[in-house]
């Protein structure tokens, strides 16, 4: 093999991942994206943030709100609003600071359905107190199986309960006499 060929390969094998690399970047590049791997939508501003926000059908011609709520001071939602129509909560639903408030298999919020089916967007708005309206559009999607946990209706004497605040210590498990063998035990 002839230096000139053999520097040539070197250099081309040099290069050549950096050029490769460089395939498919421009301003429209997949990696500029926001990617939300949810159904639902996300408000991350104002006084009260929802993740994975979204209405499921039931049928009936009502829709249960399924999501997570988040404040950084502690918020009272007494009623909500869809599409402008505003119904009173049966019992209202206190959003501590810093905890996530998961809603949907107690059925906190259950709101009419007016012309609209699965797969179209409704706004929906949370009356806070003291922060006042957090309104974001979620889609209403169908029941199958994965919303099988979000209930139809409110489930008598029901009170959305904060998710345990992660720095608290777990208890324990009883394993029943053998040794725990997870990593760091």
């Amino acid at each position: 093999m002839s230096t000139r060929r053999t520097i040539a390969t070197v250099a081309l094998a040099l290069t050549a991942p950096f050029a490769l690399s460089a395939c498919g970047t421009s301003f429209g590049a997949q990696t500029n994206q926001q990617y939300q791997a949810s159904e639902g939508s996300d408000l991350r501003t104002g006084p009260v943030h929802v993740y994975n926000g979204l209405l499921v059908d039931n049928g009936d011609g009502t829709a249960t709100f399924s999501g997570g709520l988040l404040a950084t001071e502690e918020q009272t939602i007494e009623a909500v609003s869809l599409e402008g129509d505003a119904k009173k909560l049966p019992r209202p639903i206190t959003v501590k600071p810093n905890q996530l408030l998961t809603l949907g298999a107690e059925g906190e919020i259950v709101v009419k359905l007016f012309e609209v089916t699965a797969g179209d967007y409704v706004t929906i708005s949370f009356a806070a107190t003291p922060g006042g309206d957090a309104s974001i559009d979620v889609p209403i999607v169908a029941r199958d199986s994965m919303y099988d946990s979000v209930a139809k209706r409110p489930k008598p004497g029901a009170t959305a309960t904060p998710q345990e605040d992660e720095t608290d210590p777990a208890e324990p498990e009883d394993l029943g006499g053998q040794d725990d063998t997870s990593p760091g035990a």
